[in-house]
């Protein structure tokens, strides 16, 4: 009969060192040692340290055995090295911490291998414990960050399948942080996944809990289209309920993090967007603001004639906010409003600092207007902090004009001050009404005043944006109807009982600049300072927007692509004319071209690499074609 060993292995835990920690290694002891088995080195590696919980089988006994360690290469399925040791435990000892390490020179120790560590027990020739760790290749392989693209997130609960953005969390009970997950690069990766480490930080800020767990899929269908999710377990007590932090790492690299509150109602939903961008770095402060941001998000309802394109691209910019997307065609949303909710309470001077910087490193493109936002901003605040300390201000001029072509950015940039003024306690809500020409007149006669009253009470509070606003000034036709919208508009503007809402008059530069000096009243309202100009986006502003695009909806470029898009968008940009889209056109051009060619190209064969999925190829971007002139004749007679 086999003697059994009086020892067990409760646990091992690995640490890899740099050439230049060599000589640290006689504070082995104080390396930062956790549960991770991924690590990402390159050649200056210098080794492994291993720390071995030894535990005491025997209670109230002492025990003595020589114990090895046995280091195997996986991937080259060889032995490595074997170390032993002899471990005594006292009576009163349950259990001992060993440590161990293997240069990585003296026994070859290779970045991108897999190897396992095996602890045997000599005396009863028994195996007691072992574990698999990975090297990957940090020369070789993709960052960490660009591995995996995180989908939504939020917490299960332990009786069902359904995620919650907030939780009314029961005492002393498991509940789960979710992450939804894609495999942004099938063909690059190794053989095994790397695992995903989750930090969740408690209410009181003190507290810190780590995790570590593979990447799982629910089924074949989800295996084959990169489809995984992460589950951490983490178990609420009543005393540290409140808003947690829970921030999904990759090899030590952050690439996802959300904020959540485990003493709300039950709110059913999943986290997304720009709400799981890590923080920079953890404070209470930090993601006090993050979940009022969260909280203060507004419902865009788009109008019943929105078509699905405008709805996406309305989706895409995410209410004006700090998404990846900031630079898509805003504008475009006519009819629509984004409500910024009462319930923000971020308005304070260190978090305002912060906030717009932040949004604005988000905006493709834009230099003026970033530069002039940024002075107003300011100006704003500087406002607000001699009121609070009971010093006089003047006013500043709420009232602006946006000049600039469609797609450029101008409903985006009028959301952020609707946040700015809000924040700054300018404007009791922040949000943003958006009409045209069309909208404002309606479709009875002489509805026009009453129809453009009614927006400006819906704009209470916020900004009236009003689209293409030269449509409504037309000088050669004295009985046009756009001319009571003007009327009324001014009126509103003169009543300075009701400085609550803000207008904003957006169009083409020429055609707002000519309206500008036919009607004084504007002119009188709208200071030059408050005049912003969206110039066009670049020929290398127009590729990084798409690149921003294909990030979010996890596609890649092969290079070849990359560089068939950019002769493509020269050739757009060259040859654009006054109706150029600029973003707009770049989303079109995704969506209704090399979207459609991609999908023909896959399906014309049996999908067997997900990456196939994923890859845009340098056919499926359409060639530019070339504009027909017009050399039709003018027809004298009438004009149909």
């Amino acid at each position: 009969m086999k003697q059994k060993s009086p020892i067990s292995v409760g646990k091992i835990q690995f640490y890899t060192y740099n050439c230049d920690q060599i000589d640290d290694l006689v504070f082995i002891e104080q390396f930062p040692y956790d549960n991770r088995t991924d690590f990402l080195v390159n050649r200056s590696l210098g080794g492994v340290a291993v720390k071995i919980e030894i535990e005491n089988e025997r209670s109230g006994k002492g025990a003595r055995r020589n114990v090895a360690f046995q280091l195997v290469d996986v991937t080259a399925r060889c032995e490595v090295a074997v170390k032993s040791a002899r471990i005594s435990l006292r009576e009163s000892d349950s259990f001992k911490n060993e440590y161990v390490y293997f240069p990585a020179n003296s026994y070859e120790i290779k970045p991108g291998n897999t190897y396992k560590l095996l602890v045997s027990d000599l005396t009863a020739s028994q195996t007691l414990y072992e574990r698999v760790f990975h090297l990957f290749d940090k020369d070789s392989l993709p960052h960490p960050v660009d591995w995996y693209a995180v989908c939504d997130a939020g917490i299960r609960c332990p009786w069902g399948d359904e995620l919650y953005k907030t939780v009314k969390a029961e005492d002393c009970q498991q509940y789960y942080v979710r992450f939804n997950i894609t495999q942004k690069f099938g063909s690059m990766l190794p053989s095994i996944l790397p695992q995903l480490e989750m930090r969740l930080f408690y209410p009181n800020g003190r507290y810190v809990e780590i995790n570590f767990s593979e990447p799982q899929y629910t089924d074949s269908e989800h295996y084959k289209s990169g489809e995984r999710f992460v589950e951490f377990p983490f178990t609420t007590i009543s005393e540290y309920n409140g808003v947690f932090y829970a921030e999904l790492l990759c090899m030590e690299y952050p690439i996802a993090g959300f904020v959540f509150d485990s003493n709300a109602d039950n709110d059913q939903g999943t986290w997304s967007g720009k709400y799981l961008k890590p923080l920079e770095e953890y404070s209470l402060e930090a993601a006090g603001a993050r979940w009022a941001d969260g909280c203060a998000e507004g419902d865009e309802s788009a109008s019943e004639e929105d078509d699905k394109f405008i709805k996406l691209l309305d989706e895409f910019i995410n209410c004006g906010k700090s998404s990846e997307s900031e630079d898509e065609a805003a504008d475009v949303n006519t009819n629509a409003s984004c409500d910024i909710d009462d319930s923000d309470k971020s308005s304070d001077a260190d978090h305002q600092n912060i906030l717009l910087p932040s949004l604005l490193d988000h905006l493709t493109g834009l230099r003026s207007v970033k530069a002039k936002l940024t002075v107003y901003e300011r100006v704003v605040r500087f406002n607000k902090l001699r009121t609070e300390s009971g010093l006089p201000t003047t006013s500043a001029p709420l009232h602006a004009m946006f000049l600039g072509s469609p797609g450029t950015g101008k409903t985006t940039v009028a959301k952020m001050m609707g946040m700015i003024l809000h924040r700054a306690g300018v404007l009791s809500k922040g949000h943003v009404v958006v009409r045209e020409r069309a909208t404002l007149l309606g479709q009875n006669y002489n509805s026009e005043a009453e129809n453009t009253i009614a927006a400006i009470k819906e704009a209470q509070g916020g900004i009236l944006l009003i689209d293409e606003a030269y449509q409504l000034y037309q000088p050669n036709d004295p009985r046009d109807p756009g001319k009571f919208v003007i009327d009324t508009l001014l009126t509103a503007l003169a009543d300075e009982t009701n400085r609550d809402w803000m207008l904003v008059l957006a169009g083409y530069p020429d055609d707002m600049k000519r309206m500008f000096d036919m009607n004084p009243g504007f002119k009188s309202r709208i200071p030059e300072s408050n005049i912003y100009l969206f110039e066009d986006f670049t020929e290398e502003e127009l590729v990084e927007i798409a690149e921003k695009y294909f990030s979010r909806y996890h596609y890649s470029l092969s290079p070849e692509a990359r560089d068939t898009l950019c002769t493509r968008l020269s050739k757009d940009y060259k040859n654009r004319k006054r109706t150029f889209g600029n973003a707009r056109h770049v989303i079109n051009l995704i969506q209704t071209e090399i979207i459609p060619a991609m999908a023909v190209r896959v399906t014309n064969h049996p999908v067997s690499d997900p990456n196939a999925l994923i890859k845009i190829k340098a056919a499926d971007i359409p060639d530019f074609i070339e504009p027909i002139p017009d050399t039709s004749r003018p027809i004298v007679g009438f004009v149909k």
